[in-house]
């Protein structure tokens, strides 16, 4: 068994574009990378290679997700297994496709819907984002741990780019690793900072690229064959 680790693309597509907005080289760079979209991993990048990431041997350990549960105690499983006589198979459905946002609000997989009901009072959506912002931290601070320094914190994936809610709620509660809140709200089109001038660590916004590096990396190899 290996620990793959996901979202490579993306994760290659924004770290060009975050070196070219810091003026330095990809080599040069020490950050922590997140994903926030149906899937939501976190990496560690260290001089332009991912040395850490949330995810493992599947894309469902780490951070909550929107459907997926992210990380959860393995004597859980056991349990409903030997208690409740759930299935393999009924676990695993649950863990993929009935977890995560969907679950903790009861009503929506998706933090827009989860933010406006928020506003108004849900009790229920609160507390599905208190959990997913409060995990979406526990995995930068860990994959900070694999690095020397924090250059900066990439958001990236549909979450990253057009919730700045979320944004500001994961960063205003990491002042340990140098990061504040009062990050601009804009829905990114760009590849943008968005953290305050002179913040200690910037925090940049790339909108997702995947199919843009696919295009890229097929035309290289096009080219050396």
């Amino acid at each position: 068994m290996r620990r793959y680790g996901f979202h490579g693309l993306s994760y290659t597509w924004a770290l060009a574009r975050t070196a070219v907005l810091l003026g330095r080289r990809p080599e040069q760079l020490q950050l922590v990378m997140v994903h926030l979209g149906g899937g939501c991993p976190a990496c560690a990048v260290r001089e332009g290679r991912s040395v850490d990431t949330t995810m493992g041997f599947t894309p469902s350990e780490g951070l909550v997700m929107s459907r997926r549960s992210g990380s959860v105690d393995p004597g859980a499983l056991t349990w409903l297994l030997r208690h409740r006589n759930v299935s393999a198979d009924e676990i695993e459905d649950a863990l993929n496709h009935r977890s995560g946002l969907l679950a903790l609000s009861g009503t929506s997989a998706d933090t827009r819907d989860l933010v406006r009901s928020r506003a108004a009072g849900g009790g229920r959506a609160a507390f599905a984002l208190d959990v997913f912002t409060h995990r979406c931290r526990r995995g930068i601070a860990g994959m900070a741990a694999s690095l020397s320094r924090l250059d900066a914190l990439v958001l990236t994936g549909e979450i990253g780019e057009d919730q700045p809610e979320v944004r500001e709620e994961v960063c205003a509660r990491l002042s340990l690793l140098g990061l504040t809140g009062g990050l601009r709200p804009l829905v990114a089109e760009r590849p943008e900072i968005v953290s305050a001038p002179g913040a200690r660590v910037p925090v940049v916004v790339v909108p997702t690229g995947e199919a843009q590096q696919i295009d890229l990396e097929t035309r290289a190899l096009l080219a050396h064959g």
